[in-house]
């Protein structure tokens, strides 16, 4: 039996940026949809904008490249922009 592949025993690490624009009347629900997701965190935000930074992490590109994409399904974004991605192995 393999042994599961988890962020503590990755090889491969991998971070990114994103902004996220939404509907200022739909921040609270946005920040809640994105703080569900697996390490994801959203260090700044500015509600009457309806922007947000947020960063996200995962062990495997696969798995960050479908958090990014959705993002875009969550229900009062109007664009994810990404603007930072950086790929560490251990």
């Amino acid at each position: 039996m393999t042994e599961q592949i988890t962020m503590e025993n990755a090889v491969d690490w991998h971070v990114c940026g994103l902004i996220v624009q939404g509907k200022p009347n739909k921040i609270d629900a946005i920040q809640t949809a994105l703080l569900a997701m697996p390490h994801t965190e959203i260090p700044v935000f500015d509600a009457e904008k309806g922007k947000l930074v947020v960063v996200m992490q995962s062990h495997d590109k696969h798995v960050l490249h479908e958090q990014m994409e959705a993002t875009r399904d969550i229900d009062g974004v109007i664009d994810v922009s990404l603007v930072y991605h950086q790929q560490d192995e251990n």
